[in-house]
């Protein structure tokens, strides 16, 4: 017997106006879950598959609610599905209790029953009624910024200028070829897409961009000055020499991802920039997650008008003002970015395949961030970890740390942005694009403590294995490669991971490492195979 016959997702203002409890929908069910979860993505699409109509209750921006529920209900993860007031647990649970039909006994138990405890209905309004305050405020604050934003004539000439640079990009459009020798010299030395200043006048003129050559190199003045195109070299002015050569800023291997354009509008604090674009890329991701969670499917993603939007939005990191952020503000904002970048250079330059390319790639993608460049390595080990050496430092590799070389230099101005000390968590919450990496989440300054303990313990309750029989305890290799992180030998590492272990889990292992420094067996330390893998479709 199968009652329910849709699904029905909660949004702020459905639960955030509703005077009467839940139940007052036609859903028995109520799912608590995070947007890109793939075990939320899997009791979901267990329940939309047997016809059952739920509320879903997203956390991953509800912080203090996720902290509130794990509270209540003794569970560290999401997803967790309520019928009837009670907790019927997550996932798995789910799908046993569908293969078994006990759900639809349940189900016919609950009609007329409030899904939530009533602890619970009261904790999630109160959520929401802060939020739809707070979203209030946000909407004024921007209202209030349009007026400082860039002169219409400029974002008008930006615009037109832009959509030239596109049609000249386009397969019809500038022939844009690998050039051999024309910045150093050396007939060997390849420089990628590029062109001579004389084709792009000629191409101008036929196009009727421009009605003569010397209108056509003014308009390639304005254009490099706009920095949408720029000399191989940036060593000289646009001109319509066949032997100067430039290319398109989208076309330059060096640039950052957010410097396609220059950011002239008006620049918001830092951690509502970032916060704003880690919410439209969570979006995305989301979009064109598979049901499962494990696929992603990067060339619908890239294809997306929402993604061009993105791209666009992300040049107000350009300018942005980090001086005046706290500790908080400064690792919530840079954990957001690097986790936004990964996923943006993923989209535009495609996953790397092996070692090299991931070396490569890591030390690599950019941002300009208040005016200095940050690749997700630099972001990581710079920022992040408090400047020290990165995991593929060679002395590191090594086994001697204390000879790793700092990833900023003595006197790099980005040291001033450097958190001291770092925080071992942020291991759980910076996703690299691979299979083996963290679920993705957002992470604010108000509530990072919950956002980083909730991250931790959702990684150590996969990825931290007990064996008591043989001894053996198995992690992940983050836990191997930033060891230095965690602590100074095995059995610090292992204490390190005791407050984010599930109670039992937590209990077994305590008892084996008490064991251990009281003269019994010793505890073996595995470390799982690091899936590299992308989740691409």
């Amino acid at each position: 017997m199968k009652m329910f016959r849709c699904r029905r997702s909660e949004t702020l203002a459905s639960v955030s106006s509703r005077k009467t409890p839940i139940s007052a929908s036609a859903a028995t069910v109520v799912v608590f879950t995070t947007a890109t979860c793939k075990h939320c993505k899997r009791a979901k699409a267990a329940l939309t598959a047997n016809g059952i109509i739920y509320e879903e209750i997203q956390l991953q921006e509800r912080l203090e609610l996720l902290k509130r529920v794990k509270e209540l209900t003794g569970r560290q993860t999401v997803p967790q599905v309520f019928i009837g007031g009670k907790l019927v647990g997550g996932a798995d649970d789910v799908e046993a209790l569908l293969a078994s039909g006990e759900l639809d006994t349940l189900l016919a138990s609950a009609v007329g029953i409030d899904p939530l405890p009533e602890v619970l209905q009261a904790a999630l309004h109160e959520a929401l009624a802060e939020e739809a305050a707070g979203a209030e405020r946000a909407l004024m604050d921007a209202l209030a910024g349009e007026a400082s934003s860039a002169p219409a004539e400029d974002r008008e000439e930006l615009d037109k200028l832009s959509t030239l640079v596109k049609q000249m990009r386009a397969e019809d459009g500038l022939e844009i070829l690998d050039h051999y020798g024309c910045r150093s010299g050396f007939p060997w030395e390849k420089e990628p897409r590029c062109f001579s200043g004389a084709d792009c006048v000629a191409w101008l003129v036929q196009a009727a961009a421009a009605p003569d050559a010397a209108a056509a190199v003014a308009l390639g003045r304005r254009m490099q000055a706009l920095r949408l195109l720029k000399h191989v070299s940036c060593s000289a002015a646009f001109t319509d020499c066949e032997a100067t050569f430039f290319r398109f800023q989208q076309d330059d291997p060096a640039a950052a991802l957010n410097m396609l354009q220059v950011w002239r509008g008006s620049t918001r604090p830092g951690p509502q920039v970032a916060d704003s674009l880690r919410r439209q890329i969570e979006g995305l991701y989301s979009q064109h997650l598979s049901d499962d969670g494990r696929q992603l499917d990067y060339d619908a993603l890239g294809q997306s008008e929402a993604f061009a939007d993105f791209v666009t939005a992300t040049g107000e990191l350009q300018r942005v003002d980090l001086f005046q952020m706290s500790r908080e503000e400064l690792i919530a904002f840079y954990i957001n970015v690097y986790n936004m970048l990964v996923i943006h250079a993923t989209v535009v330059r495609g996953p790397p395949q092996n070692t090299a390319e991931r070396l490569s790639f890591f030390s690599s993608i950019r941002y300009r961030i208040g005016g200095h460049d940050y690749t997700t390595d630099e972001i990581e080990n710079g920022v992040l970890r408090g400047n020290r050496a990165s995991a593929a430092d060679p002395f590191i590799l090594l086994g001697m740390p204390q000879f790793g070389r700092p990833t900023f230099p003595p006197g790099d101005p980005r040291l001033y942005h450097s958190v001291n000390p770092m925080d071992p968590r942020i291991h759980c919450a910076l996703v690299c694009g691979a299979k083996s990496c963290p679920p993705i989440r957002v992470y604010s300054a108000a509530s990072l403590d919950v956002g980083l303990d909730g991250a931790t313990e959702a990684f150590c309750e996969s990825e931290v294995k007990v064996d008591t029989e043989s001894r053996t305890v198995t992690l992940s290799k983050i836990f191997k490669w930033y060891s230095v992180d965690f602590g100074t030998n095995q059995s610090e590492i292992l204490q390190w991971t005791l407050p984010y272990l599930a109670d039992d889990k937590a209990a077994t292992l305590k008892a084996m490492l008490e064991d251990e420094a009281s003269g019994g067996g010793a505890i073996t330390v595995a470390y799982s195979e690091y899936d590299w893998g992308l989740n691409s479709k």
